[in-house]
């Protein structure tokens, strides 16, 4: 049973995410180097070392100065789920999740904890590539579980779920042609209101800004983007496609060539609220005003975007309603046996903000 979350030390936080890390195999035999450790954690280095302190009692880590923390194996044992269990399958483990999907996962928890039904979340960083079979093999051995609810899976994870007929619910968007249960935000709505609006305010040349690990979610919020920019009774947009590494040194190297020459890149719509800010800043820095000169809409918010002057349009994800549908669904099927195929989509509601307007560039808004 997931334990609810409850006031800790930065220390306990600390020592809590080593464990974690290395029951999940994010570290193989080393721990990475206390620098690298407290970038990781943004932690201080004191901080750490008596975190690293507490682990070492436990048995977990051999702590030398001078070297890398080597991390000691331990005999597996066979760790049987309780009889009524839910399984929240995730490539990520909790601490590194975003605050939007924290909010989901708690909601969920504490319905189904309600319900009777004991929630229990498996990490592992091979539920999000194309070859999660080891993952999986490790997920099965855990015990039989009521429901699987598959949290940022790859197509290979949800294509194994579907092949062998396992309960498993999607908590996000499904990949085409795999039929099973999802609940998400309607990322295609907002891909075609996106592209609206920006047709609307004369932008013709427009850059479209995602993650290269692309989601189910992002791929139709694509779609749909490229797709209104196209079918307007205006002069058709010209996008150019930027795929960025999770980083902000890449995403600024591949979207400076955009802002130069004669004819730049006017509007930016952008998955990731943080690739958002950093592309803001960048803006900024090259003293391009927002929307005087550019204009920016980001799909997915995070609190940071509270912070950001001018503030960034962006869609506010109805989180309490996805996490009710989400959580009725699981309950139903756990009581119930019936897999129900359908697929919840959820529209946002769209916040304009100040970071939308005219294009500067000669276009004609509507």
């Amino acid at each position: 049973m997931i334990k609810m979350p409850q006031r800790q030390t930065l220390i306990k936080q600390t020592a809590t995410a080593l464990r974690e890390g290395i029951s999940t195999c994010t570290w193989k035999d080393f721990l990475p180097s206390e620098r690298e450790l407290c970038r990781q954690l943004q932690v201080s280095r004191p901080t750490l070392r008596t975190a690293l302190g507490i682990i070492q009692r436990e048995g977990l880590v051999a702590v030398s100065h001078g070297k890398r923390s080597q991390i000691l194996k331990r005999k597996k044992q066979k760790i049987v789920a309780p009889k009524e269990s839910i399984a929240l399958v995730s490539k990520l483990p909790l601490y590194s999740m975003s605050r939007n999907r924290i909010f989901l996962i708690d909601y969920m928890s504490r319905v189904l904890i309600e319900r009777g039904l004991s929630v229990e979340i498996v990490s592992h960083p091979g539920f999000g590539t194309n070859r999660p079979a080891r993952a999986i093999q490790q997920l099965k051995e855990r015990g039989n579980f009521k429901a699987f609810v598959l949290l940022m899976s790859s197509q290979a994870v949800q294509e194994w779920f579907r092949d062998n007929a396992l309960p498993a619910i999607a908590l996000g968007s499904v990949f085409p042609g795999i039929a099973i249960p999802s609940v998400d935000t309607d990322y295609k709505s907002m891909g075609h209101h996106a592209a609206g609006v920006f047709m609307a305010k004369g932008h013709r040349k427009v850059a479209w800004v995602i993650p290269e690990a692309n989601h189910a979610g992002d791929l139709e919020t694509e779609q749909t983007f490229l797709k209104g920019l196209q079918s307007t009774s205006h002069e058709a947009a010209q996008c150019r496609v930027v795929r960025h590494a999770p980083n902000s040194e890449d995403l600024i190297q591949k979207i400076s060539p955009l802002l130069e020459g004669p004819d730049p890149t006017t509007a930016f719509f952008v998955v990731n609220a943080f690739a958002a800010t950093s592309l803001v800043t960048h803006l900024l820095s090259r003293k391009l005003h927002i929307p005087n000169d550019v204009s920016v809409i980001t799909r997915d918010y995070e609190q940071i975007l509270d912070w950001i002057t001018p503030h960034i349009a962006h869609y506010e994800p109805p989180l309490r309603r996805v996490a009710s549908r989400i959580s009725r669904l699981v309950v139903d099927i756990a009581t119930s046996g019936t897999l129900p195929l359908s697929h919840t989509r959820i529209i946002p509601q769209f916040r304009a903000a100040s970071s939308i307007g005219i294009c500067p560039k000669g276009g004609q808004p509507d």
